[in-house]
């Protein structure tokens, strides 16, 4: 999954190796790095209903209160700690009921509730270099935060990189080791554990480069016992005058297969090829992206730990989402468009997706329309975000999980 509709057309790139504390946060003590820490966090009111018209089954609805509560230690020599703690818990109330089947389990689990130290990690920081271990949040094309629910993802990794300023260049090396939140099916809540990434975790590695006008980056992922990955994207803004920019990017994923931790071929094969176009025109902006999807028959495309980087991925819908080794080739595309007026930014977004039959069996073709507004207060201070999905499986005689339609309001205050 990722978010309805983006509004800038660069998938997300950077690690989230910000330095906590700026040179007047710098601690000279064990004292004062605790001391001169900062405390942040968001508190998350949200609802979300699904209505489905497939055969037996019933429409869901939850509501849940949740969010964040984090601290972050000043730097001492460079070295800085940070942890923090997300929770979030049904309102039985206001909630479908579960033993009826008709809670909704995508914001809280199907427990109901989750609380878990997400991050916890140490971080050092070093003219130019970077270095992050530990529970904590990453945004890569394959390995993402996702934060289209009550919390994002947060991953245990250990992360390197080396940024060179003046040259616009930065690289990226580690190791993910596992992962909790939604697109993980709350792992921790229900296991007790987190998700792997791989049988032994997911070694990348990365090269950014940008400047005034390209944004580009070559990506490696070696998912272990599953397949090996590449993924680079260039990304052109033109800015024509201060009411008018075009932004054009391209994209290529490529997979091949491993044997899985059995011996056998893991079935993750393929490639996808897209491009977007975006302008943003005095306060309206307009997109159009597509993804050509590449498989062979009885394989399947992998788009990551979380909403993916493909440009044609909406609220439920992505690129890859049919290809999951019952079809063969497919593409996708997207046309949206969103204004802004008064602080409120109106958007709306179709999206279209085919795949081929393999050999004795049927083709596939789902769209899906998100439409819905955000709103931001007093600079970030609070903001809400409301969504209506409307998905239809255009192949299938009969009703399919694809003939769902939803609706999310989420209502965060920040401090």
């Amino acid at each position: 999954m990722n978010k309805f509709i983006r509004l800038s057309l660069v998938a997300a790139l950077a690690i989230s190796t910000s330095v906590f504390a700026d040179e007047s946060k710098e601690a000279n003590s064990i004292q004062e790095m605790f001391s001169k820490g900062t405390v942040s966090g968001q508190i998350r009111l949200g609802y979300a209903a699904n209505k489905t018209e497939t055969a037996g089954a019933k429409d869901t609805s939850a509501t849940a209160i949740g969010g964040q509560l984090k601290f972050e230690t000043a730097a001492i020599k460079g070295f800085s700690l940070g942890v923090a703690m997300y929770t979030s818990h049904a309102i039985s109330g206001l909630s479908g009921d579960a033993k009826d089947g008709e809670f909704n389990g995508e914001l809280t689990s199907d427990n109901g509730q989750y609380t878990e130290v997400a991050e916890s990690y140490i971080n050092f920081d070093y003219e130019g270099f970077n270095f992050r271990g530990g529970r904590q949040l990453i945004d890569t094309p394959l390995a993402d935060s996702d934060d289209i629910r009550m919390t994002p993802h947060t991953f245990e990794a250990y992360i390197a990189s080396y940024t060179l300023k003046d040259l616009g260049l930065s690289f990226i090396a580690g190791s993910v080791l596992n992962w909790q939140g939604v697109d993980s099916d709350y792992a921790n809540v229900t296991n007790g554990v987190w998700a792997k990434t791989g049988e032994d975790g997911t070694y990348v590695g990365a090269v950014t480069y940008s400047n005034d006008i390209i944004e580009a980056s070559a990506w490696y992922y070696d998912v272990t016992k599953a397949a090996s990955a590449i993924y680079t994207d260039v990304t052109g803004t033109i800015a024509i005058n201060d009411d008018i920019e075009i932004v054009v990017a391209a994209q290529y994923l490529g997979e091949s297969e491993k044997d899985n931790a059995a011996g056998a071929p893991s079935t993750i094969e393929g490639s996808i090829i897209g491009a977007m176009v975006e302008a943003g025109i005095y306060g309206a902006t307009l997109s159009v992206a597509y993804d050509s999807v590449s498989v062979k028959d009885g394989n399947q495309i992998f788009e990551g730990f979380g909403g993916g980087s493909s440009y044609t991925n909406i609220d439920t819908m992505t690129a890859g989402t049919l290809h999951d080794g019952t079809v063969g080739d497919g593409s996708s595309y997207t046309i949206g468009a969103a204004y802004e007026i008064a602080g409120v930014n109106i958007f709306g977004v179709y999206g279209d997706y085919q795949a081929d039959a393999v050999t004795g069996g049927v083709k596939a073709h789902v769209t899906e329309i998100n439409v819905g507004l955000e709103y931001e207060y007093n600079e970030g201070e609070a903001d809400v975000a409301f969504i209506y999905v409307i998905g239809e499986d255009k192949e299938s005689s009969a009703k399919t999980d694809f003939d769902n339609d939803r609706i999310q309001l989420v209502m965060n205050y920040n401090f």
